[in-house]
């Protein structure tokens, strides 16, 4: 019908501006971005160029994997072709550019979709991002238990470090791993339960994901997590940010751990980028600008340039299919 034609079209263009205001904002009001000299940025980089041209090689390889792990996972209800499934990605990203959270990334995805049930999509979808956000807590976690004597003297830390936290983030590693690997069985105890009936024919679909299945797409996201851990570790060596190899390592491992439990819009991930890249990187380097400039030009490279070629697809989503 038109009605629904022109809404449509209303929607995407309403998408695409709400992404781009998002990012202008950030990029021309954001303090840390205001401390960050762009002539000192653009030659770093002229004079980095094959580095930078590799991060950003990096970024499309992430996107890809990430593109392989959903079109697999979605396989359970629609098969799609790899572009259909880069496409949903690269929409998601747009989406989610300017949600809380990143809930937008789930809608820009299903809707790329041509049959299934959109909300069985969904649920697929946070069960890849259960994935990633597993991978993350897990090598974070890691990390804090090496480096967490680095921050018992931090006024800026607030949480007390002492054996019995380690002992219950060491436990929450544990569960997690245990409720991913058995999200199935999970489910169908929770189905049990009258209140989830209501959810019964979406949530239901998880159930279809065995062991296998739950292994290769938790291989997937620790290829992603590799991938953008060593765009982070370029840059710090480009921007001459003077740090140990394993100290940069296990740093950018805790940097996206505390991220990651940081709620906040996807653009404005910026800010607290580089709050957490700070808290975590002075105590091995004084380089406060060359921190802040990777750290930048990384949300740059993996968010703000995606989220500008998913632009392009968003006018490409079914947003009304017909009966």
């Amino acid at each position: 019908m038109p009605f629904k034609k022109y809404l449509s079209i209303l929607i995407k263009i309403v998408i695409v501006f709400c992404s781009f205001y998002f990012i202008y904002s950030e990029l021309v009001h954001h303090n840390d971005v205001g401390r960050i000299s762009l002539e000192s940025l653009l030659a770093t980089i002229i004079n980095n160029y094959s580095l930078i041209l590799i991060v950003v090689l990096m970024m499309f390889i992430n996107w890809m994997l990430e593109s392989l792990k959903w079109k697999f996972m979605i396989r359970k209800i629609e098969a799609i072709s790899f572009f259909t499934s880069l496409r949903a990605i690269f929409s998601g990203i747009t989406v989610s550019s300017f949600t809380p959270n990143r809930i937008g990334e789930y809608g820009g995805r299903v809707f790329c979709l041509e049959k299934s049930d959109r909300i069985q999509a969904i649920f697929i979808t946070i069960l890849c991002s259960m994935a990633q956000l597993l991978t993350t807590i897990i090598f974070g976690s890691f990390a804090f238990f090496i480096l967490h004597e680095q921050f018992l003297d931090d006024q800026y830390f607030m949480i007390e470090i002492s054996s019995f936290s380690l002992l219950v983030l060491f436990t929450f590693n544990i569960l997690f791993v245990l409720a991913y690997f058995n999200v199935a069985s999970l489910i169908k105890f929770l189905l049990k339960f009258s209140f989830f009936n209501f959810l019964r024919k979406y949530i239901n679909i998880i159930s279809l994901f065995n062991i296998r299945d739950l292994l290769v797409t938790f291989l997937f996201s620790v290829l992603r997590y590799l991938v953008f851990s060593i765009q982070f570790l370029i840059l710090l060596y480009v921007f001459n940010v003077d740090i140990s190899l394993f100290d940069a390592i296990l740093s950018i491992m805790l940097i996206f751990f505390f991220i990651t439990l940081t709620p906040t819009i996807t653009i404005a991930e910026i800010g607290v980028r580089g709050s957490m890249a700070l808290l975590v990187l002075l105590k091995f380097s004084t380089n406060i600008i060359g921190i802040l400039s990777s750290t930048f030009l990384l949300w740059i490279i993996n968010l703000i340039i995606p989220a500008i070629i998913g632009s392009f697809f968003i006018f490409s989503l079914n947003f009304f299919r017909k009966s």
